[in-house]
């Protein structure tokens, strides 16, 4: 693991033990697990603790915010299900207390509606790429200051059998290439003890028109992928912050320096590397942090893309309640704020739009991206989780078309098409006219 991890509580479903191979992964995990024994519990069991045990982390109970001094979250292995929906809606109204963390395990791939019309209506027009994505563990024990995934960390074990049904997942329309795994973790904290990765890499090396995408997020936990075959068919991205941010705020991640290290050495084992900037938040001095930061990734990588996602998600009071704002650029801290009343009467609900006001959100981005242009002129940059009124803004600058309705319209990180192929992935020509 990328540490050795010291939760007060370790549960194992009392399923697991029916498949051997799941049994045994269970083990290898225990082995780089402190101070706590496993406990077996059955699902009803298992959903009184639930409802006890991390309550507090349900909703918007933000980890720095519900916690003062954040913990290693509980640990939950347990199956996989790959069951008839009638079977699933039967079990979640005799164990509703599950639906924390999906300790249901039926979460094994979801399809993420972000690229829909009616995701934009409802988010006040933010842009983002629908697309099936692979999920085997819920939480992660890296407690960012923002992080929502304290509590309890959920693991599904029989990586095997999930093995078996992905044919099936990476045949279901509409048809993509690019299948991340997992947004909902930075996967790499287990490994190699949890033994996914060497897995997928593999099946995803020899699955003609797929590739795989690792979300390694923030960690520099890399060896274990470093002798695998890929072919040249697995993606990592890394999110990435500068040094302030990854020190202060990020305490349990690898440094901004880690990371980047991490994926040059993943680069010279034939790997493409990707960056998203997420979330980014303006500490003091983050105009100066943020050109050492690009500098530093083209002095080292070559990246194939990279993704700007200012901080989001939450509103101003939830923000405040999570991060400590003598950290921050007073003047962000003040227009925050100020537009709080405004930006909720809007309705922003996800993303871009809260709690950092537009014209703050522009100059930040404006800045970073100018940071990256003058180091590289054709790199495709992607905005994430932004509005369509950002992406107009920026158009000359980005160099990519911005349709909405179109996923192939532009490069970025994870859309389902976003893979060597798409036009966009060999450079782009900023100032270009796309209207």
């Amino acid at each position: 693991m990328f540490r050795r991890l010291k939760p007060e509580k370790v549960y194992i479903t009392e399923d697991v033990k029916e498949d051997p191979r799941a049994a045994a992964r269970v083990e290898r995990l225990m082995s780089a697990i402190d101070g706590t024994s496993l406990e077996e519990v059955s699902y009803r069991e298992l959903n009184e603790i639930s409802q006890d045990r991390w309550s507090l982390y349900r909703g918007h109970a933000w980890r720095w915010g519900a916690e003062p001094n954040p913990k290693d979250p509980d640990l939950v292995f347990t199956m996989g299900k790959f069951w008839p929906k009638q079977r699933m809606e039967s079990f979640k109204k005799e164990y509703p207390h599950l639906a924390f963390r999906d300790l249901y395990g039926f979460t094994t791939v979801s399809w993420r509606l972000d690229g829909e019309k009616e995701f934009r209506e409802r988010t006040k027009g933010i842009i983002c790429h629908s697309a099936w994505q692979l999920h085997t563990i819920e939480g992660c024990p890296m407690r960012c200051a923002y992080c929502w995934f304290g509590g309890a960390n959920r693991v599904l074990v029989n990586i095997e059998e999930y093995m078996d049904h992905l044919d099936e997942i990476c045949e279901r329309p509409p048809q993509q290439r690019l299948y991340k795994w997992d947004n909902r973790s930075d996967v790499s904290c287990f490994e190699p003890e949890y033994g996914a990765s060497e897995l997928l890499v593999d099946y995803f090396s020899k699955k003609a028109g797929k590739y795989l995408e690792i979300y390694v997020g923030k960690t520099d936990n890399v060896e274990h992928l470093i002798s695998l075959d890929h072919k040249g068919k697995t993606i990592l991205q890394w999110s990435v912050s500068p040094k302030t941010q990854s020190i202060a705020l990020e305490p349990e991640t690898a440094s901004w320096k880690e990371r980047i290290e991490a994926a040059k050495v993943c680069q010279e084992a034939g790997y493409i590397i990707r960056y998203r900037f997420s979330p980014m938040i303006p500490v003091k001095g983050w105009e100066e942090e943020y050109e050492e930061l690009v500098d530093l990734i083209f002095r080292q990588t070559e990246p194939d893309v990279i993704s700007l996602c200012p901080f989001g998600w939450m509103d101003w009071d939830v923000t405040r309640s999570c991060l400590d704002l003598s950290k921050l650029d007073p003047q962000y801290v003040a227009a925050m704020e100020a537009e709080a009343p405004f930006l909720r009467k809007r309705g922003f609900t996800a993303g871009g739009g809260h709690p950092i006001p537009h014209d703050a959100r522009a100059y930040l981005l404006k800045k970073v991206i100018d940071a990256i242009r003058s180091r590289h002129p054709t790199i495709p940059i992607a905005l994430c989780l932004e509005t369509l009124e950002m992406w107009s803004l920026f158009q000359r600058e980005l160099g990519m078309p911005m349709d909405p309705e179109r996923k192939s319209s532009y490069f970025c990180n994870c859309g389902p098409l976003c893979t060597p192929e798409h036009p966009f992935s060999q450079g782009v020509t900023p100032g270009a006219s796309w209207f």
